[in-house]
Order: C-alpha cells, then structure tokens, then sequence
C-alpha cells in the first residue's frame, strides 16, 4: 500500500457526527498480520462506507473471535493510525459474514488521538464528518398546554417538530413529541435517527372528521416504510385539529435506542411531510403513505430537551382532552381558507382540490389544479390522444381522459402493479415503465385506456441508493429506449466503471432483446450513452433526436486546500445539463462524477485555491496525484447548461410548439442547502443544436 501524508485531528472533539451516526464493521480473519485488521466505517446519514486499515501501535494477539477481538482493543487502549483505502457505498452489504459493533461503544477506550489522511492516489473521495442540518431546534412554549418542548420550526412551511425528554437520570428510553401542521397537510413525520433508513420514523396526521392518527415505521430502503414493532407509540391529548392548524401529541416508549441506522437518537434529526396528500386510508394507523413532499434535518441537543417535570407534563397531556374545530352556527366544524377557498386561476377544474400552497407563475403562465387524491404520483406522460397518464407508486399506473381546457372528465386504472415506482414513456402503441429493477413494455390503446401483453425488456438495475429509473422512447430512433439508473450513495466509486451499471444511461434496441429482457450491464444489448452521471434524472429529446439529461450533482461537497477541509456545499457544485448525442451512435460519454464537479459559485475557490470561473471543474482533494483538477479538464465531457446547486432536477422538456425554443427544468430542491435555493437563471456553457430561450 502506498504511504499517504497524514494529519492529526482529535477524534472526539472535531468528528462527533461519525461517532454517533456510524457502525464500525471488521471481519474475523486480517489479511494484514496480527498488528492490523480492516474496519468499515458507515455513515447513516450520507450512506456512505470508508473502507479502513487500521495499523495497532505495538504488538498485538488480535483473536479471530470478534467478540475477543473487540474486547482485547477495548481493554489495551491502542493508539492507532487509519490508512483510508478505498470508498464503496453500502459495503456493510457486500461482506454477509462480517460482524458489527457499535463504532462508538468500542472508540472511548480504543482511541485518544487518530491520524487521518489526506487523499492519496488510489482513494477518490473523503467523507470524515458529517453536518447536514438545516437548523437547530430551540426551546419554545406551548401555548395550549403552557409546556416547554425543544422544537425545530420551520417558518415558510409553518410546521414544527417539538420534543420533550424526562431527565437524565431516569433509564426509561421514552419521550413525547409534538408536530403542528397547517390542517391542509396530508402528514408530518420525523426520523429518530436523522436519515430515513434503517431509523425509527414517526408519522402522525388527522382524518377527516379531525381525529389524530399516528404510527412509527421504519424502511431499510427508500421507499415506503412499514410498522416498526418494538417501540411503543400512544396518541396523547390536545391531538386534533382547529380551525387552521392540525396537531400531534404523542409518547414514544423504547424509542431512543436501536439496532441499524444511526443506533439511537444523537445530534440530529430528520423531519419530513406532505403538503397535501394524505395517507391512502386516513382512518388506518397502518395505511399506505405518500411519499413526502419536503424533507430535510436538523440539529437537536437532547440534554436541552429534558425536564425534571417530565411525570407531570406526561400525566397532563394523557388526561387532556383532544383537540376540535370551533363550530359553525349550524353545529359542525367551520372550513378553514385551505378547504374552501378558490384558486383564482382563470380556469379552474371542477373536480380538483385546491392546492395546499400558493402556485405563483411567472407572466403569460397560468397554474391550475387538474387532478387530486392520488397515491405518491411520479411519472407522468401524455399520449398521442391527449390523456395523462401518471405512475402511482404502490399503485399501478392510471389514465386520466381530458377536455380542452386540460380538466379531468374520467379516470381508471391501466396497469395495477405496486413495483412501478417512476419510469414511464408512451409513443403511439408502445408504453414503457420500470420498477426499481425491472422495465417492461406493453400494447397500449389510448382510445381504450388499456395495455396487454407485457413484456421484459431490461433487468438487473436494483440498487439501494436513487431507486427510480427513468425511462425514454427516442422519437427519431422508436426502437430505441434510453433508460438512466442513479447512483449507489452520495459518492458511488464504483461508478468510474462502465461495468458497474450505476450512475449512467444506456440505450437498449427493443427488437432485438431476449424474451426474459437484458441485464442493464449486458453490453451485447445495453450500449451505454453516459457514465459519471450522478443521478440524471430528467431525459429529454431534441429536434435533431439527441438526447440530453439533467443531473443531481452531489451533497455536502468540500474543498481541501493546504491540509485545510473547507465546507462549500452551499454554493457548490452546479446541476447540470449534458448534451448525449444521438442513441443510433452511443459514445460513452463521460460526465465526471465520481470524481469531477463542476463550479457554480467561484468565491469558495479563494484564499489559496486555485482560481475558478462558474463551469470550472474540480475536485475535493486537488492534491490527489492522479484524480485532480487536470485530470478533469482532461477526461470528463463539458455540461452544456448549469443550474444552481441542490435545485434537484427532476425532469426535462424541450417546447413543442412552434417558436418555443424553451427547455424546461422540474426543480424539486434538496435538503442539503439553508437557506434553500431559489431558482434563478440558467447558465449556458454552450448552444444546443438550436436556440435555447431561458425560463426563470
């Protein structure tokens, strides 16, 4: 292994996030000698894995046994050197014989003082602490039961996260939660462990005759969680709903100790809801949820959050009646303006909700509500006559018929399927839509609203990182269809490989598969458009039948310059637009990533950096021999239009009548920047086969 300049940090003092986020992994036998062993270190929060050797200072008899393993270190404290290797996402999944212990149940006694190195030749990235909170959460008093929570608030969205805990010296593992919401929200939640996976994740929202409902689930994927059993979730009083505002009061016993995930509750939590949608069946604890519409963390001190009074605060809100609506003169519970007030559109759709949030437009633009009370819809298309078509995940596929004025007149189900997730195109007859693993194919008739005879096309593309898959049907090539998988993680390493089937796009001819469908990494079929694409999400065809994505660039981005980590994740790196040629002659394009970002705010490349201009590349260690900013300049293809960072891109257009040559970007935004981004024009790099007009 080659030496790696290394620099001090002390472990407790300047990386409290790993500690309590990770898990420390090591298998039995070290391939290293009896002075070393391997570790992997996870972090629940970015998901990301460092691949360790860690070299024991002096000699050593590390038994095979992990239990002894951990035990012998624990006892001698060892002052030990971490030599980083190498960065897979997910690697506590690749080792099923590997053992795990609590990374900070053995690092107390284990270590004073670890050097950490700098990036050397063969490593592509670092990931040494982790800070994604988008706030902190801070003492506020509750004015209807005159009790003091620890509550992250969120001003624009007007919802609140609140938390009490008993004192420290009770061992009880419980606390009570509270979550405000205007009454127009379909659910609010919170994750126990900061990241949605592998944590306890508590979910409450109100019925329509105002009752509180809520539930604690968990997910090890993402996607829709279910029913945690173990911990104990009761609904207290003042529960309910008045006449604006929805609220949820409950205990949560065995709650702040687990096994996966972030292991207990730390330093951060996540907090998550759903502006409008509520969950399948609002009168089911253990209904269906829609996936959230915003999502983020926050900063949480658990010790600012306990009280001596915590008994009687606790008999109080068990003895509290619940929460109503005021009523009207006719007895029953007046209408909030969510409910009952109009859009002001000048055209409006009979049969659709109001929306939950104000939709503003720029001039000439109109937004109108068109369609309502669906299950988690992602993917939508228009066929050759006119009707929407929208994946519903955890449902299937639906069909919507329209009139003129683009309202809905009739609506069914097509293909009822819970694995359909996102993916989704329509040419003519032919209809296209994807699980997390599978694309398929059917006969589709638009005048009918069916589809028959499906049929495997692709396979082979599952992975627990971005899990949808988008699909697209070129119209110049019709047999040809592009489909694009994320990546694994954060940072997938693995992804440099055009083997490694993640963060790319390839093209597969549909006449020529098999008939059990094609491995995505089968390159007899699946040729590939693009790699080193994070997550591109939106595809889109121009007029000469190119195909352009638009990707999410990563999270939680840095800088290291002279030995110095600096945080830029704020204003870099740029989302991007790539401009991938035609599918009849796919050329491997290659985007960058993992290695390459490109600069969207030069003022964070200061102060002893080299210097930057928007469109720039770099990378996070610059001193890295091999993967540095030269060898960006040199290996990875130019984006033809940046966006700003963590706008979240997820889909792309370009104008289909004549004189509009607009493309057009869906911009979902990110958790990862406070405050969060506000859309402001596009750079471009370069023209595109034709004139691009901007669109704000």
């Amino acid at each position: 292994m080659s030496t790696i300049p290394t620099f001090e940090l002390d472990l407790f003092s300047e990386l409290p996030e790993m500690l309590t986020t990770g898990y420390f992994y090591y298998p039995d036998h070290s391939p290293h000698g009896e002075s070393s062993f391997d570790a992997f270190i996870y972090d629940g929060i970015t998901r990301e894995v460092l691949v360790l050797q860690v070299i024991v200072d002096g000699s050593a008899n590390l038994e095979e046994s992990s239990k002894a393993y951990s035990e012998q270190l624990a006892g001698e404290k060892y002052h030990c050197q971490v030599v980083v290797e190498d960065i897979l996402p997910h690697a506590q999944n690749k080792h099923d014989d590997q053992r795990r212990v609590s990374w900070h149940s053995l690092t107390h006694s284990m270590f004073s003082t670890i050097s950490w190195p700098l990036l050397g030749a063969t490593v592509l990235g670092l990931t040494v602490s982790v800070s994604n909170a988008q706030g902190a959460a801070s003492q506020w008093c509750d004015s209807i039961t005159d009790i003091c929570f620890q509550r992250y608030y969120d001003e624009e969205l007007n919802m609140g996260w609140g938390y009490l805990f008993p004192p420290a010296t009770s061992a009880s593992g419980e606390f009570v939660g509270l979550f405000t919401a205007p009454v127009s929200a379909g659910w609010i939640g919170n994750s126990l462990g900061g990241g949605m996976r592998s944590n306890p994740l508590v979910i409450g929202w109100v019925d329509s005759n105002h009752t509180a409902l809520v539930t604690i689930r968990r997910t090890e994927r993402m996607d829709s969680p279910g029913r945690l059993q173990g911990p104990q979730i009761t609904l207290l009083g003042t529960s309910g709903a008045n006449g604006t505002h929805q609220r949820i009061v409950y205990r949560c016993q065995n709650c702040t100790v687990w096994t996966g995930g972030s292991g207990g509750i730390t330093t951060q939590l996540g907090y998550a809801a759903h502006g409008s949608t509520k969950p399948t069946d609002v009168t089911n604890a253990d209904s269906t949820i829609p996936q959230h519409s915003i999502a983020g963390q926050h900063a949480f001190d658990v010790s600012a959050a306990r009280s001596d009074s915590y008994s009687t605060f606790l008999e109080q809100l068990v003895a509290a009646p619940a929460l109503r609506p005021p009523l009207g003169d006719a007895g029953t519970p007046t209408a909030t303006a969510a409910e009952s007030g109009t859009t002001g559109n000048p055209v409006a759709c009979a049969n659709a909700p109001n929306p939950s949030f104000a939709l503003k437009t720029g001039t000439g633009w109109v937004a109108t509500a068109v369609l309502g009370s669906l299950t988690t819809p992602r993917g939508i298309a228009l066929d050759s006559q006119g009707n929407l078509l929208v994946i519903e995940r955890g449902k299937g596929l639906t069909g919507h018929r329209l009139d003129s004025d683009g309202c809905v007149l009739s609506s069914r189900v097509i293909i009822e399927d819970e694995n359909l997730n996102h993916g989704l195109d329509v040419n003519g007859n032919r209809l296209v839509a994807s699980s997390s693993d599978i694309a398929w194919s059917w006969d589709y008739d638009p005048n009918a609203l069916t589809a028959s005879n499906r049929r495997v096309l692709v396979t082979g593309m599952d992975n627990p990182g971005h899990n949808t898959r988008t699909l697209h049907i070129s119209r110049q090539n019709p047999n040809y269809l592009i489909v694009s998988v994320g990546s694994n993680g954060n940072i997938d390493e693995a992804s440099i490989r055009t083997d490694s089937g993640t963060a790319q796009i390839r093209v597969f001819d549909m006449t020529s598969l098999p008939a059990d469908g094609a491995s995505y990494t089968d390159e007899t079929y699946g040729r590939v458009m693009g790699y080193g694409l994070r997550n591109d999400v939106g595809i889109t065809e121009d007029r000469a039948g190119n195909i352009h994505s638009v990707e999410n660039s990563m999270d939680n981005a840095y800088r290291i310059v002279n030995g110095e980590r600096r945080d830029i994740h704020t204003d870099n790196p740029a989302e991007k637009i790539y401009n991938l040629g035609s599918p009849a002659s796919p050329s491997s394009f290659f985007g960058g990533y993992p290695v390459c970002y490109t600069v969207w705010e030069p003022k964070d490349f200061s102060n002893g950096d080299s210097r930057k201009q928007a469109g720039d590349w770099f990378v996070q260690d610059p001193s890295n021999s091999t993967y540095n900013d030269a060898w960006c300049d040199t290996y990875a293809g130019k984006p033809t239009v940046l966006l700003p960072p963590h706008t979240a891109p997820l889909d792309l257009k370009f104008g289909v009548k004549n004189g509009d040559n607009n493309v057009y970007a869906a911009l979902h935004g990110s958790w990862n920047r406070n405050p969060p981004q506000v859309c402001t024009r596009p750079s471009f790099l370069s023209n595109f086969i034709w004139d691009l007009g901007l669109v704000d």
